[in-house]
């Protein structure tokens, strides 16, 4: 760490310093979206798993804090008692020395007046005013040894001081303690590793660490749930997923607070489980979701008891949670590890190879800038074909939505939802699971089919649409689903 600490202080690694945090986030997000935007492995899942680890120890070690700040541990006391200076230094044995020689003058100076034979008192007078020319020396003598003594003290209890402050200063580098001080009113408790104040240099690469996890976290899983996104409220959470990646570049400090780092663990911990059991389970859905929110919080109770924080650090947690059940109800989260990987809307279907015939793209349709059509002939059935991709074993029900464009409102219409027993997709497959829809008698219009797991989210959707006049413009050409 002392290595480290003495390259920060380079002026070249000060200015080079300023763009880590953008070339890492860069390069971490690219990296993910180059690996994770193909296939998921074992080793994905590994190095997510990894950080979850790393974060869930760093938070841990930000949950410390003094439970009692005027309690000290035994091992503490020891530590800063040994760490503090020698006190003998400070006594001052010249100054009773200094002090008694000239009080023992001024007592014996009265006996030297014979107290037999009483004197007049004009003779008790003069004796007197002798006494008082001859103390009179003495005293400014003393005076000034009295404050030269005492100068040497302070100046010895100065130095002993600040002795003491750099001492302190090592044993709170070493241990973590912000003060060494001993106070008066000070108790001592038992010994738990996180009753402790972590110096700031401490709770500086703790933060750094932290922030370096939930940053990797959040790149994979940002790629991940976008993936698998298909529909605006799905696309929005991923939205928001991506502002707290971005953001999580500015939270170092705000990572060093207890609370807020035990609510992103939360978050994170949540969304990883829910794309990680699936492929442990080889099943998906809401009872495998609850699951995982329920395993997210339940890690962070346990953190918040170990640790001897109050209860009110869960509360954002707890909401959290709740909130992430609620929109897995309502279909907003995305039904992630699945995959949409192609689809086609055509006719002509030959169930062997997948293929079909499709209208020729144009360059605007090539571009996206407008719908894909489907000319039919002769009164041909109209398909839809998609293939879904998901990890080796895990198996999923689908269904397709149909739905038609109101040209009074603009508002699409659910008409149909086709599922069946041979719908019940296997994963595995590198291209994914291939599976269609088709309608026949299909009128002109527009038309928007989804891709979903059965009663949830949307995976994909394709819009499109339908002429009855003849052959397309440019003609038709074969495809495949691969």
């Amino acid at each position: 760490m002392q290595l480290v600490d003495n390259l920060r202080q380079k002026p070249l690694v000060q200015k080079v310093e300023k763009f880590f945090p953008a070339i890492a986030f860069l390069a971490g997000f690219s990296w993910d979206s180059i690996t994770l935007g193909q296939q998921i492995d074992q080793s994905d899942l590994l190095f997510l798993l990894a950080y979850y680890i790393g974060a869930f120890i760093l938070v841990i070690l930000l949950s410390a804090h003094l439970e009692h700040p005027e309690g000290w541990t035994k091992e503490r006391l020891q530590a800063a008692k040994s760490a503090s200076p020698v006190k003998a230094e400070s006594k001052v044995p010249e100054k009773t020395d200094a002090v008694e020689a000239p009080a023992a003058a001024q007592t014996e100076a009265p006996e030297q007046v014979p107290s037999q034979n009483p004197a007049p008192t004009s003779k008790i007078s003069a004796v007197a005013g002798k006494m008082a020319n001859f103390a009179k020396p003495a005293t400014t003598v003393v005076a000034s040894k009295i404050k030269n003594v005492a100068d040497a003290s302070a100046t010895k209890l100065k130095n002993a001081a600040d002795a003491s402050t750099a001492e302190a200063k090592k044993l709170a580098d070493k241990i973590g303690y912000e003060s060494t001080a001993i106070p008066k009113n000070a108790i001592v408790v038992e010994h738990r590793f996180l009753d402790r104040e972590w110096s700031e240099v401490w709770k500086d690469r703790f933060s750094w660490m932290v922030q370096f996890c939930f940053g990797s976290m959040f790149s994979a899983l940002v790629v991940c749930y976008f993936k698998s996104s298909g529909s605006l409220a799905s696309f929005l959470l991923v939205l928001f997923l991506a502002v707290l990646l971005v953001g999580n570049e500015f939270l170092k400090k705000k990572y060093e607070s207890f609370g807020v780092s035990l609510a992103f663990f939360c978050l994170l911990g949540t969304m990883f489980l829910n794309f990680a059991i699936p492929h442990l389970v080889h099943r998906i859905g809401f009872i495998w979701f609850f699951l995982s929110t329920l395993a997210s919080f339940g890690i962070c109770v346990g953190i918040q008891k170990l640790s001897h924080h109050k209860r009110r650090v869960l509360i954002a947690p707890a909401l959290i949670s709740s909130a992430l059940v609620i929109a897995y109800i309502m279909n907003w989260v995305p039904p992630v590890p699945l995959v949409l990987k192609q689809q086609l809307v055509c006719q002509n279907f030959d169930k062997k190879n997948y293929s079909c015939d499709i209208d020729k793209p144009t360059f605007l349709q090539t571009l996206g800038f407008k719908l894909p059509s489907v000319h039919r002939i002769d009164g041909a059935e109209v398909y839809y074909l998609s293939s879904v991709y998901a990890p080796a074993e895990l198996k999923a029900e689908l269904e397709y939505r149909w739905y038609v464009k109101d040209e009074a409102t603009g508002e699409y219409r659910l008409t149909d939802r086709v599922s069946s027993g041979r719908m019940v997709m296997r994963g595995g497959r590198e291209n994914g699971y291939r599976s269609y829809t088709k309608k026949k008698k299909i009128p002109a219009g527009r038309y928007l089919v989804e891709t979903a797991y059965k009663n949830g989210a949307v995976i994909g959707s394709q819009k499109f649409e339908v002429f009855e006049d003849g052959p397309a413009p440019k003609g038709f050409e074969r495809d495949s689903l691969r």
